[in-house]
């Protein structure tokens, strides 16, 4: 049985295992991967990546949900992509990390798109949200490419986020010729 989560045309998502410390921490070791995340422009650290880790496994055991690794078909690591739950405001968010090899391809748009259509087909929730810093326009690009709208803007721990949600309803009504999501061969499998 496959452990692949879903694939596109180019990538393909599998679950993290504790095989994958060494990926992640080198992933966060780049400061500049790490730039608009919350340990900011430095080299994250061997316990913050392992706590993350941690919460990224017991997330995928305890609801299905969580963030995966990201692949080429082939089984070359990029980063990571998924949802993790927020509270404030509260919903399942999307996220992803790539990287810098990976950059510019349009990969983070690819499994974004991916990844929101496996949402709504597997998922009995109403919307998705995605955030990023507000200066961070690549990322929000890559939000509005992939099919979510400007939500509201916060000012969150001494940082100006940019929130983008997309409804079920919005994603299920029908799509203007050229507008699909893109390219989707799912391949769930349930644990």
């Amino acid at each position: 049985m496959s452990d692949i989560i879903l694939q596109t045309d180019r990538l393909q998502v599998r679950p993290l295992t504790e095989g994958d410390f060494d990926n992640l921490l080198d992933l966060h070791s780049d400061p500049e991967v790490n730039r608009y995340l919350s340990c900011g422009p430095v080299p994250m650290s061997a316990e913050e990546v392992r706590t993350r880790l941690d919460r990224y496994l017991l997330t995928n055991k305890t609801d299905g949900l969580g963030k995966w690794k990201v692949e080429t078909r082939e089984g070359e690591f990029l980063g990571r992509a998924g949802f993790d739950w927020q509270d404030d405001p509260a919903g399942w968010e999307l996220g992803y990390s790539f990287k810098q090899t990976a950059w510019g391809k349009g990969y983070a748009t690819e499994i974004a798109r991916g990844l929101i259509a496996w949402f709504f087909k597997h998922t009995q929730h109403n919307y998705l949200i995605a955030y990023a810093v507000s200066e961070h326009h690549k990322s929000l690009n890559i939000m509005k490419k992939a099919g979510l709208t400007f939500w509201q803007d916060r000012h969150v721990d001494g940082e100006d986020l940019t929130f983008y949600r997309l409804e079920r309803a919005d994603f299920e009504a029908p799509k203007k010729k050229g507008s699909h999501l893109g390219s989707l061969h799912d391949h769930h499998v349930k644990a």
